[in-house]
């Protein structure tokens, strides 16, 4: 009797203490700090490109038939000349550095009036003949902070395509001072017409106001996971123009950032800034750091981590929990993994640590994953078992998102979509991504918000078009 008392006194102490323990642990607070997405700078390339032929045609639109005619041989001082010229052939028109060169084939009609005394000779006659010269031209184009330009065209002079004589008396008479009437008289009115339709021409400011409201708007690139592009545009700093291969180029460095979103549409800017003036000057380094932003929802991060973990037993002995249900959320910069237990131990505990990226697998992690401090004590007195590192490592392990597939298929999409993606007739989107990783990860209330960063180069080219949009 004696020996069964004992007995049963031991089974009742061994119940009691295998008996589960009930969790009574204060919850984390549940508060989402205000985050600053941070998004790094970028530059982008902005080229606006001007085909040279394209303003050689329109110079030759604008000077056509007669261009000079002086029709009294009593003016200018009596010169007793009346001339008249047509243009001849078209304008032929190249670029060195900023500067236009060009020549003006024109034909003259030229009739002399002369009442000359030489070699003790009088004179007195007139003749008209007919003939060819070119004159040329160059005009300093300066691009200014507004996108126009300032334009000066000077004469380089000219040229016979037939030399004039007039024959008089048996003697020839050069008469090429006529040419210096045409170029002083056709100086002014032609140069004021060539600067007038360069000015037109090089004006960039529509073409760049149309790309700069375009590029303020976000555009979507994706249809399939609804991937869209934003960029910020805040100062555009320029070179002067030059030409190269029969294209005048004007480079600029459009400085700003540049953000992909998967999901909705990113909220439109409720007022476009307006286009900025030109920064002139030496050019940034043509490097792009696009900042993608993926979504991962609470409700999915909850419903992969359960995936793994839901109905997951740990023994140890004779005692067992089994996780019932599991939740992560935002606890003031760190993550919390509110954990639901059955078994040995039963009722709430809770996990916390911080988000962060695993290379290896190109997943998200939780690192310096650990008891929250109130659990942490619980255990310590009443399940210290439970406390012991296999329990932890078991719910960590399984703790870990993939981001591998977000991010392959953001360096697919921009070099799929971006290789030449026309915004417009005449203004076209680059993009060419060679390098992908990972930046910050971000806890709003509504999820993570994983950081991508991919690195390259972002182009806008602005190609003005002949009719000169």
């Amino acid at each position: 009797m004696k020996y069964t008392c004992k007995f049963l006194l031991t089974i009742i102490a061994l119940s009691a203490f295998v008996s589960c323990k009930s969790v009574q642990v204060e919850k984390p607070l549940e508060a989402y700090n205000n985050q600053v997405f941070n998004t790094r700078n970028s530059v982008v390339s902005f080229t606006t490109q001007t085909r040279i032929i394209d303003i050689q045609n329109e110079l030759n639109n604008g000077f056509t038939g007669l261009i000079y005619e002086d029709n009294s041989l009593e003016n200018n001082g009596g010169d007793n000349v009346m001339v008249k010229a047509w243009k001849q052939g078209d304008i032929q028109l190249n670029m060195k550095g900023n500067v236009l060169t060009y020549r003006v084939p024109l034909k003259t009609w030229i009739k002399a009036g002369f009442n000359i005394q030489k070699f003790g000779i009088t004179i007195a006659d007139y003749r008209e003949l007919n003939a060819s010269l070119a004159l040329k031209f160059n005009t300093a184009v300066t691009l200014n902070p507004d996108r126009t330009v300032t334009t000066k065209t000077t004469s380089e002079g000219y040229e016979w395509l037939s030399t004039p004589t007039i024959k008089v008396g048996g003697m020839d008479i050069s008469v090429k001072f006529v040419a210096d009437l045409i170029m002083q008289a056709g100086l002014k009115k032609m140069g004021s017409t060539i600067d007038g339709s360069i000015k037109d021409y090089l004006d960039l400011k529509p073409s760049a106001r149309n790309a700069w409201d375009m590029i303020n708007k976000p555009l979507k690139i994706n249809d399939e996971y609804n991937v869209w592009l934003k960029i910020d545009p805040q100062k555009i700093v320029s070179s002067t123009l030059t030409a190269n291969n029969g294209m005048i180029k004007h480079q600029a460095g459009l400085n700003g950032t540049i953000k992909l979103s998967l999901g909705e549409e990113p909220l439109k800017s409720e007022v476009i800034k307006p286009l900025p003036d030109l920064l002139i000057g030496e050019l940034p380094v043509d490097v792009t750091t696009l900042n993608a932003y993926v979504s991962m929802p609470y409700t999915e991060i909850n419903k992969v981590a359960l995936s793994y973990l839901e109905g997951k037993t740990f023994e140890q002995g004779k005692r067992k929990v089994v996780v019932e249900d599991l939740r992560i959320y935002g606890s003031e910069g760190n993550l919390v993994a509110e954990t639901m237990l059955s078994g040995s131990v039963k009722g709430t505990i809770y996990f916390i640590g911080k988000p962060a990226y695993n290379p290896i697998d190109s997943t998200l992690v939780i690192k310096d994953f650990d008891y929250e401090l109130s659990t942490k004590n619980f255990l310590l007195k009443s399940a210290s078992w439970l406390y012991q590192d296999g329990f932890r490592r078991l719910i960590a392990d399984q703790l870990k998102w993939s981001i591998k597939k977000e991010m392959i298929m953001i360096r697919s999409t921009v070099n799929n979509k971006l290789k030449a993606y026309k915004l417009t007739p005449g203004i076209t989107l680059t993009g060419n991504i060679d390098k992908v990783e990972p930046g910050q990860v971000f806890i709003t209330p509504d999820g993570l918000v994983p950081e991508i960063m991919a690195r390259g180069k972002f182009g806008i080219t602005i190609e003005k078009l002949p009719n000169g949009n």
